[in-house]
């Protein structure tokens, strides 16, 4: 049974928001000359949907945290 504050902070993610992702993801492996499928991209793809889950919604705030690692 899920507790009020799992479901009250449950935010699924709608395509646009995927696409955005997607977009930040894509120009941090492109600038890192990253493989999709390496250990690295993996990391990055998780690093991203947690910023966007913790509040960061804007292109700028994602290539930001794109770079930080």
């Amino acid at each position: 049974m899920m507790n009020s504050a799992q479901t009250s902070s449950f935010d699924p993610i709608g395509p646009d928001e995927l696409r955005m992702i997607e977009k930040a993801f894509q120009q941090e492996l492109q600038r890192r000359s990253l493989s999709r499928k390496s250990e690295e991209a993996e990391a990055l793809a998780a690093k991203l949907i947690n910023a966007y889950q913790a509040g960061i919604r804007d292109d700028l705030g994602l290539s930001i945290v794109a770079g930080l690692s």
